[in-house]
């Protein structure tokens, strides 16, 4: 379930889950960002070619294995299943494969995804914070975009994801059109879409139990300061054609979350 809204700098759209007998559906979560692995780790040849009983195992061999509060495969993942499902937005190079080493994160921008527009290809090239704290959480997005949104910075990141373009029969013609973004043309000339989803323990989710009248006012409350602070947030921006978007994903326990992927990694490396 999610909601939408633009206003002031930034576009802000915020996700939440429902309860199941007044429980709040993190372990479904958990369950769905389990069977994304193999999706978001893997290559669609790989998918294609690896035995059933290989594609789990050799999809979590290349999730980081640092700790689990140092991780940023996790919130990685959340962030590719929003891309998937919410705005179709299929995936162009698969990031996890370009680490030099499980025990690193993978440099750069946390997805490298795209959408064919008015027959124009935007890349979506998106940070991931998966927090606790929702002021960590924005304290650490915007000190990365600052970081990131350079002209040298982001033609690095370019230069790398290029060589390492997989074309998905799925999306052939539109990967035909993304390939004009990679032919020299001028990053001025190249839109981009920066999805930055944060995550954070909610009182709102914590103090209900239900999808209803209460929730939905305890929540706009609890957003609204949210959204304000982020609107008090300066990007050092170098490039043209840019949009940022927020997403503000409230959970009850991100811990819990963290744990219960961790235990089901544990398991699959075996």
């Amino acid at each position: 379930m999610y909601d939408k809204i633009s206003i002031d700098k930034f576009n802000k759209i915020t996700f939440h889950l429902d309860y199941t007998a007044k429980v709040y559906r993190q372990k479904d979560l958990v369950a769905l960002i389990r069977d994304t692995v193999p999706y978001f780790a893997l290559t669609e040849q790989e998918f294609k070619e690896l035995e059933s009983i290989d594609i789990n195992r050799t999809a979590w061999s290349r999730i980081s294995k640092a700790r689990k509060d140092k991780k940023g495969d996790y919130g990685e993942l959340l962030l590719f299943l929003i891309m998937i499902v919410y705005y179709d937005a299929p995936k162009f190079v698969t990031k996890v494969r370009l680490r030099s080493s499980v025990g690193m994160q993978v440099n750069g921008y946390d997805c490298a995804h795209f959408t064919i527009e008015n027959n124009e290809p935007i890349l979506w090239l998106g940070e991931s914070k998966f927090h606790q704290s929702f002021s960590t959480a924005l304290t650490d997005s915007f000190n990365s975009l600052n970081e990131h949104c350079k002209i040298l910075y982001t033609t690095d990141e370019i230069s790398i994801l290029k060589p390492n373009i997989e074309i998905n029969k799925d999306f052939e013609n539109d990967f035909l059109k993304l390939k004009s973004v990679f032919a020299g043309k001028s990053i001025d000339k190249i839109k981009f879409r920066i999805p930055v989803l944060l995550t954070y323990d909610s009182k709102t989710i914590k103090n209900n139990d239900d999808i209803n009248s209460k929730f939905k006012n305890d929540l706009e409350n609890e957003l609204l300061i949210h959204h304000q602070n982020i609107e008090k947030k300066d990007i050092s921006n170098e490039l043209k054609n840019i949009e940022f978007i927020f997403f503000i994903f409230p959970l009850e326990t991100v811990s819990n979350i963290k744990t219960d992927l961790e235990l089901i990694e544990n398991a699959m490396r075996i």
